[in-house]
């Protein structure tokens, strides 16, 4: 009753704080942020503090609880070094535990802070949350890339997942993570030399390598330089936004709409010096190295490497979603097997079983009935003779 409780507490919240509604008659969802941030700033103060408590007081409880099952322990040496074990772990717990309050809550005992100074250069504790600041809020920065063959007419390179072409919509990649793409959504968070390998990125690319082609566009008819390289290279930097329905319910023609911020990285040339200065300020600029003949090696490389080159032009989500199908198959044929069958088989085995001792029950009664008219036969053999005598 307690956990229904909760959830029906969770989903109210939900649909009152970010004023969830439905349209039964668009068929659609919407949803609004229905509080401010400083309501936001001033109910992570007021929960903060609480928060900590609770924390204190489980910690406590399972300190205790320890305490007690080590004192329960029989023998001497046992309880002894259970008793020993328990005191290091608690410690630790407890020193972790109160070094990481330092992040969530500053104004904490003097003792604290400085033992967070004395470990931080460790970094044994950090702040919780994949990301402390969402991006995305105030527009979705990407960095698009556009090639040129003179100069003056720039063509956009489109990669397979992340936004670019405002008319294309986001696939849906998952389990994939694509490399690429993801570094891509980085190297857009700030300048390019905090993504240093975006110039060897666009000097691959000026080169014409497939195999760096292929990890923008597995189709390589839907990459604009499949036949030539361009001669030039540049990329600037958009802030993205979803489009929204338009006011008699109709759906825009759009997926996205974008606005110029910046450029991101200057139009370059193979063997230009801004290109060099890039590649040689990162340690990038190296020479290309005649290629390696290498042994054919074991039958299992072999067989990889084949695999490889068969499944390079599959898309990766769709490669992985059979995977995953087929291994979700073969576990539910494994089932079948392991548990309908073993019925059926039992049940043929006691059918089985009882044919067999039926027959062998024939077949005695058959003996027995032979070997009683065998008796007769020599009864009334030695009742002749004695007649005869």
């Amino acid at each position: 009753m307690v956990e229904v409780c909760v959830y029906a507490l969770l989903v109210y919240w939900t649909v009152l704080y970010f004023g969830l509604s439905v349209d039964w008659d668009k068929r659609s969802i919407s949803s609004k942020t229905a509080f401010t941030h400083y309501e936001f700033n001033s109910f992570l103060k007021g929960v903060t503090v609480p928060s900590i408590w609770i924390g204190v007081l489980s910690l406590t409880w399972e300190i205790v609880t320890a305490m007690f099952r080590s004192a329960c322990v029989r023998g001497v040496f046992r309880r002894l070094w259970s008793t020993l074990q328990w005191g290091v772990f608690s410690a630790a717990a407890a020193s972790m535990f109160a070094i990481s309050l330092y992040e969530a809550h500053s104004n904490l005992w003097p003792g604290v802070r400085r033992a967070f100074d004395l470990t931080d250069r460790y970094q044994l504790v950090n702040s919780y949350g994949l990301f402390r600041r969402m991006t995305g809020v105030g527009g979705r920065p990407e960095v698009i890339m556009e090639g040129s063959m003179d100069g003056s007419t720039w063509t956009e390179i489109d990669f397979m997942y992340k936004p670019g072409n405002v008319s294309t919509a986001p696939p849906v990649v998952t389990p994939h993570q694509p490399r690429l793409d993801w570094q891509m959504w980085f190297a857009a968070l700030g300048p390019h030399t905090q993504s240093p390998w975006f110039s060897s990125l666009v000097q691959r690319l000026l080169q014409g390598k497939r195999d760096v082609i292929k990890l923008i566009q597995t189709d390589e008819t839907h990459y604009p330089f499949i036949n030539q390289p361009p001669v030039y290279i540049r990329a600037h930097r958009y802030k993205y936004w979803f489009t929204e329905p338009k006011e008699d319910g109709s759906l825009p023609r759009r997926w996205w709409r974008r606005v110029y911020v910046e450029e991101f990285y200057p139009a370059v040339r193979l063997g230009d010096a801004v290109l060099e200065d890039f590649l040689s300020q990162f340690g990038l600029n190296v020479k290309d190295k005649p290629s390696v003949r290498r042994a054919p090696g074991s039958w299992l490389m072999r067989m990889l490497r084949s695999v490889g080159e068969h499944v390079r032009d599959v898309p990766a989500p769709v490669l992985l979603w059979t995977l995953f199908s087929s291994a979700v198959t073969i576990c539910l044929i494994n089932c079948l097997i392991s548990h309908t069958p073993t019925h059926t088989r039992t049940q043929q085995q006691e059918e089985q079983h009882v044919e067999k001792k039926q027959e062998e029950d024939l077949r005695k009664e058959v003996e027995k009935e032979e070997s009683e008219e065998e008796e007769d036969v020599m009864r009334s053999d030695e009742s002749e003779d004695g007649n005869k005598t």
